[in-house]
């Protein structure tokens, strides 16, 4: 004779398994890694302009200004989308070499340095 678990049963299995597996994540999944560098972006720079990151880091991009803004790396290696005020963008950073970027939308532009 088969058991089968009823509908009920198994969405609650699956809501206890993913409570479960969300906080074997830690307590703050959007938490940067350690390490982070971080850079803002104001409506007419990138604050710091240069950063350097070691091998195997991470740089987060927030938009600290009132208009939209975007991230990308000049031989488009990497980009973000648009990003609205109070958001953010992370790129882990896996091979050394300099790393110049840009908003699409604007005239800032700044650098990353991996070493």
């Amino acid at each position: 004779m088969k058991s089968e678990m009823s509908r009920a049963s198994r969405r609650f299995f699956i809501a206890v398994a993913t409570v479960l597996t969300l906080e074997a994540c830690g307590d703050d999944i959007l938490a940067p890694v350690e390490g982070t560098v971080f850079v803002s972006i104001t409506d007419n720079a990138f604050q710091p302009e240069t950063v350097a990151v070691s091998l195997g880091g991470s740089v987060r991009w927030t938009n600290q200004g009132t208009t939209l803004h975007s991230v990308v790396q000049d031989d488009g290696l990497w980009h973000s989308e648009l990003l609205s005020p109070t958001w953010w963008f992370d790129v882990r950073f896996d091979d050394p070499g300099t790393f110049p970027y840009h908003c699409t939308l604007h005239q800032e532009a700044g650098t990353v340095i991996v070493q």
